[in-house]
């Protein structure tokens, strides 16, 4: 299992309850310290002994006393005797993202207020994305889910468009091309063809299926927008439909110690959107189950034979290769 550098959905706010919160990237521990509105995210073990600082630590003015020995922590500070190194992190609606790196100061090779040239480890445009989206699309909570495959599997599905039809019934794609992106982000775009938007009310359904029954004819009246952006291999960006409709539709995953991950998705729509956000957060969570079945029983041990359609799944395999230095376990 490879922890790779670069960007997580660490973290939705409802599962960070407590003052000081443990979580997990893989085997690297992490603690997530709130500070009023302000959530920090650093590294869990105690430089003296290795005690971990989510469990039974407690916060003492800028340091964590250490429940092993009563050592006082610092936090991301260096300057201290003991200190724990601070990693970026990015709040957008109820998501909580971190950036993973091995600098010591777990800034990734950036400074606080930006990035420097050539950080192909680090941001791939992240942050700089986030604020053109955050103000219209804040990001509401659709489904937090453990699955048994290696992490890079969950944000691979937006570069494999066969799957769409396949796995949840969409009914076709055209284009669906990948390319790097201008800070080396990977990109897919094309449109998906469908009878009609499938947010309209179902009655107006209905009837468009009678139509194509009673004339033999299917119109592909509906084709939305697909264009999705991998910044790492573990958080994936979709802008989804026409103007009038878009959403945005973030997904992430999390390794675990035992080789799988927690996938997580989060939905988010413009105000006058909102009426529809129910059932874009039920549709969310119903791909995730109809993917988890595929995932939970492939054969690893397959040597895969790929064909032509399969390019946008094998650049985004060559796109998680530059992201090296992560830890392996």
């Amino acid at each position: 299992m490879t922890v790779h550098h670069g960007w997580y959905l660490l973290a939705f706010h409802s599962e960070l309850t407590d003052e000081i919160t443990p979580l997990a990237v893989g085997p690297r521990r992490l603690i997530a310290v709130r500070e009023g509105d302000r959530i920090r995210v650093l590294d869990a073990s105690c430089p003296h002994r290795g005690a971990h600082l989510g469990y039974g630590a407690r916060r003492e003015g800028d340091c964590l006393v250490c429940p092993f020995h009563g050592k006082r922590i610092g936090l991301g500070d260096p300057s201290k005797h003991w200190s724990v190194a601070e990693h970026r992190v990015l709040e957008w609606g109820d998501a909580l993202f971190v950036r993973l790196s091995d600098d010591p100061d777990g800034n990734c090779g950036g400074d606080r207020d930006g990035d420097r040239d050539g950080d192909l480890e680090g941001d791939r445009g992240f942050e700089q994305a986030v604020k053109g989206w955050e103000g219209d699309y804040p990001l509401v909570a659709a489904v937090s889910l453990p699955v048994a495959v290696p992490s890079e599997y969950v944000v691979e599905n937006a570069f494999d468009p066969d799957h769409f039809k396949a796995v949840h019934g969409v009914p076709g794609t055209r284009g669906m091309t990948a390319r790097d992106g201008e800070h080396g982000e990977l990109v897919i775009e094309g449109e998906f063809l469908m009878q009609t938007s499938p947010w309209q009310d179902a009655r107006t359904l209905e009837e468009i299926r009678w139509e194509a029954v009673r004339t033999g004819r299917v119109r592909w009246d509906f084709k939305p927008r697909f264009h999705a952006q991998a910044f790492s291999p573990n958080v994936v960006v979709t802008e989804f439909g026409p103007e009038a409709e878009r959403q945005v539709i973030v997904t992430g995953s999390v390794p675990t110690e035992d080789g799988g991950c927690i996938a997580r998705v989060a939905i988010g729509v413009r105000e006058n959107q909102r009426a529809a956000l129910p059932a874009l957060l039920g549709g969310s969570e119903k791909a995730l189950a109809e993917d988890k079945v595929v995932w939970e029983h492939l054969d690893h041990a397959v040597t895969p034979r790929y064909d032509a359609r399969d390019e946008p799944v094998l650049a985004f395999r060559r796109f998680c290769a530059d992201f090296t230095g992560g830890e392996r376990a």
